[in-house]
């Protein structure tokens, strides 16, 4: 079970990151990446396609953000955001089954 509080704690943190290396518009469109795949999780009747694209989204600007910070910067960035990284995996192995 995903404990809420760190969820939302760990999506701040992302979003302050990325508003900070990328810029605020990136920003929105993770949290809205992401708060669409939690309504899609808690309602699974929900998914769709679309599911796909916000993955995407979310873990190419992870990606572009690891090209521009140091290695140990980037890990310090995965290691504070375990809960979106597992809550993502968990996501991704239920979209098959609908």
């Amino acid at each position: 079970m995903i404990n809420l509080e760190i969820f939302r704690i760990e999506l701040n943190y992302l979003q302050q990151v990325i508003k900070s290396i990328i810029g605020d518009k990136v920003s929105r469109e993770i949290s809205e990446a992401i708060t669409a795949l939690v309504t899609c999780f808690l309602n699974p009747s929900t998914y769709d396609s679309s599911l796909f694209s916000y993955i995407q989204t979310i873990e190419q600007y992870i990606n572009q953000i690891q090209k521009e910070f140091e290695p140990y910067e980037y890990k310090l960035l995965m290691n504070n955001i375990p809960t979106i990284r597992i809550f993502m995996e968990k996501v991704k192995t239920e979209i098959p089954k609908c």
